[in-house]
């Protein structure tokens, strides 16, 4: 289908094995650095030297996250460590050659732009964050069938934030049987969510947000919402017997230091779909990335 391309894949996890696997199929000539003997690639190949790697590539694809430390591309299943700087890669490059990555830090921004590298990042695309919905819905919907002693089906629970994730999340339980509340800001959503057969509660800008309701009586409550909604008062007053699981992304909506002090059952499920579904995650960011490629007339 793609014959003729071949791109480079450095660093990254079980994602990034899967993602260079889907581009082999597809006809990619597929060249991997930075992963060592982890992860099945297909037919992709592995390079004992991201040069080799990065030689002739129409385009350089890097982690989700970029970097760790905003100076080296992130390798963590690399048995050799994560030697390789983002400058000495980006001195590299050619000046036609896109460098596609996801959360690019401003850090990383500068350091290419002082080599006229052009990035572009894949975790800003929204088909990658609406498609990313269903692996974390799932992701949560697993932690909680853990954290809970009852089934899904017949539990309470409360679903905070209705954007991509608390759709996708409230849909979901809803489906499995369980009471949903959802608690949002916009009155469309709460429309939404009402039309679904699901029970709703409005969020405010001050002091509880609203959310005093939730806080008893609830066996789950699931928070999307990237804002300190959960500060220790409100903690003091949500049952301990619930299962409170942060979505959001940093800083996140619960005190977890307040909540562990607290002795309540609250948990920071960050990177969901890369912790829990990495194949499923690596296709996604695969599919994005060629949507990217073909947008830039590379593919």
């Amino acid at each position: 289908m793609y014959e003729g391309i071949k791109l480079a894949v450095l660093g990254g996890d079980l994602r990034f094995a899967a993602m260079a696997r889907m581009f082999a199929d597809r006809g990619i000539e597929c060249a991997v650095w930075g992963m060592g003997s982890s992860g099945n690639i297909g037919k992709a190949t592995r390079c004992s030297d991201w040069r080799s790697a990065v030689g002739g590539s129409a385009a350089v694809i890097l982690p989700l996250p970029v970097s760790g430390d905003g100076v080296r591309v992130n390798c963590p299943i690399y048995d050799e460590g994560t030697g390789l700087r983002l400058s000495t890669l980006f001195g590299a490059v050619k000046d036609s050659v896109p460098v596609i990555g996801g959360k690019i830090s401003e850090e990383v921004r500068a350091s290419a732009a002082e080599k006229n590298v052009r990035l572009i990042d894949y975790f800003a695309s929204e088909e990658l964050q609406i498609r990313n919905a269903v692996p974390t819905a799932e992701g949560a919907v697993m932690l909680a069938m853990q954290a809970m002693n009852i089934t899904v089906r017949g539990a309470k629970v409360a679903v905070v934030g209705y954007g991509r994730i608390g759709k996708t999340l409230s849909s979901l339980l809803h489906s499995m049987g369980a009471d949903v509340t959802v608690a949002a800001r916009k009155s469309s959503d709460l429309a939404y969510a009402g039309n679904s057969g699901m029970e709703t509660l409005r969020l405010t800008e001050s002091g509880d947000h609203g959310l005093l309701p939730v806080c008893s009586g609830y066996d789950a409550v699931f928070n999307t919402v990237p804002v300190r909604l959960w500060d220790r008062k409100l903690l003091e007053k949500t049952d301990q017997a619930t299962y409170l699981l942060d979505l959001a992304s940093f800083p996140g909506g619960v005190d977890m230091q307040a909540a562990s002090e607290l002795g309540l059952r609250a948990e920071w499920g960050l990177s969901l779909p890369g912790r829990l579904f990495p194949e499923s995650s690596g296709f996604i960011i695969g599919e994005t990335v060629l949507e990217i490629l073909k947008r830039e007339r590379i593919v």
